[in-house]
């Protein structure tokens, strides 16, 4: 349990999404009392109930959205819920702006209102393009090259047009998010993991890429809430190790107890074939090197992971094997 400005009433979005059915339960742990919104309340709910914890339906998402119940006497406001990446082909640009951008505004206008003091916003490392050779600091150009990032940098900017010493604004951007249940393309290697198949990615070894834990990114939500000096901030944050894509892909091999089935193509290759078949920008991502300095965390917050990239991957693979049918 983390010591200091505990006890707290937080709104958390997206509540029984990935991260959030990690986050919701370990604020209640820490002694905060817990909103957890989502559009349904499923009757057998992801999100276990827990001491100081209730379940609020609140429907779709978009700048139409009635937030008022959800906020009624909350001191804070931790906003997850979004059109998630992976599930975002095919969506118009003004369906994606109706939830992470018009629903995301009218929240924060409405929390401002209720006398809410600190809005937590989950935006993404995507803000500031798909790809750097140098690791990106939170003072790097918003460059957004996909709808889904330019829809979180719109959210971000309209944020901060809100935030005042009434409101404090928080931006966090992650790299990808790993961990037990991850859904898009950190399941589908956590699936490849687990069965074996052959890739030719042996050769993707000079690349760099930054993750981030789901335990290490909920450890560091838990601290915004209780350091002032994380208010009206945009942070980086990423678990401290780097690994080329090889080196991931082995990484999880090992931890499933498997030989890794990795054979070499030359990149070159791999981006030309992907290319004909409309996978570009999945070649990228496993091609290309993508890095976060999370120093901002480390030095204004004294912030630290407290897991390695090792021991979340192994984590995430043992959890995998088990859910698995």
């Amino acid at each position: 349990m983390l010591t200091g400005d505990r006890g707290r009433r937080v709104l958390v979005t997206g509540a029984n999404g990935f991260v959030g059915r990690a986050l919701a339960p370990a604020l209640a742990a820490d002694g905060h009392w817990v909103a957890a919104a989502m559009r349904a309340v499923p009757r057998d709910p992801v999100v276990s109930p827990a001491p100081g914890m209730r379940s609020i339906a609140i429907g779709a998402l978009d700048g139409g959205t009635d937030w008022r119940d959800a906020l009624s006497e909350r001191d804070a406001v931790i906003h997850l819920a979004a059109a998630a990446h992976q599930r975002t082909a095919g969506q118009s640009t003004q369906a994606l702006r109706a939830v992470n951008v018009e629903a995301t505004e009218e929240l924060a206008r409405q929390a401002r209102a209720a006398g809410v003091r600190h809005f937590i916003f989950l935006s993404s490392i995507g803000v500031l393009g798909q790809s750097s050779v140098v690791p990106l600091d939170e003072s790097a150009p918003v460059v957004p090259a996909e709808p889904y990032a330019r829809t979180k940098a719109e959210a971000e900017a309209a944020l901060w047009a809100l935030a005042d010493n009434r409101m404090a604004v928080t931006i966090i951007r992650p790299p990808l998010v790993h961990g037990p249940g991850a859904p898009g393309n950190f399941g589908r290697l956590l699936d490849w993991a687990d069965h074996g198949r052959a890739l030719p990615l042996a050769a993707v070894t000079h690349n760099r890429r930054s993750f981030v834990g789901r335990a290490n990114l909920v450890d560091f939500i838990r601290h915004l809430l209780i350091n002032r000096a994380a208010r009206n901030q945009t942070f980086h944050i990423c678990d401290e190790q780097t690994l080329s894509t090889a080196e991931l892909l082995r990484t999880l091999a090992d931890a499933a107890g498997r030989r890794p089935r990795l054979f070499p193509v030359s990149p070159l290759l791999l981006r030309g074939g992907a290319r004909l078949l409309g996978r570009g920008d999945t070649i990228d991502r496993l091609l290309g090197s993508l890095t976060v300095d999370s120093g901002k965390a480390r030095t204004l917050l004294g912030w630290h992971p407290p897991w390695t990239l090792q021991q979340g991957l192994r984590h995430a693979v043992a959890a995998h094997r088990e859910l698995a049918p």
